[in-house]
């Protein structure tokens, strides 16, 4: 069963800190009022930060002119900076 946030209508409550988790099922219709203050609620949106798509690999060129330090591996647990 999923957990769904909901939030009252009216703002932030004492009682619930403006946000309840419920736990539904998806056949379940949504809850209409806070189970803890009995206030109206409505569904939080979802937010979700967007994938990101590396196309290539930086080179060691790229990466030292953007400030990083690059080494490259010699052996197991050894590195030579370049």
């Amino acid at each position: 069963m999923p957990l769904l946030r909901f939030r009252p209508n009216s703002g932030r409550c004492k009682l619930c800190h403006g946000e309840v988790e419920i736990r539904a099922d998806k056949d379940s219709p949504e809850p209409v009022e806070c189970p803890k203050c009995g206030q109206a609620i409505e569904k939080c949106p979802q937010l979700s930060a967007p994938q990101a798509k590396v196309l290539r690999k930086p080179s060691a060129s790229e990466a030292k002119s953007a400030g990083f330090q690059v080494y490259k591996r010699l052996g197991k647990g050894e590195y030579e900076k370049q």
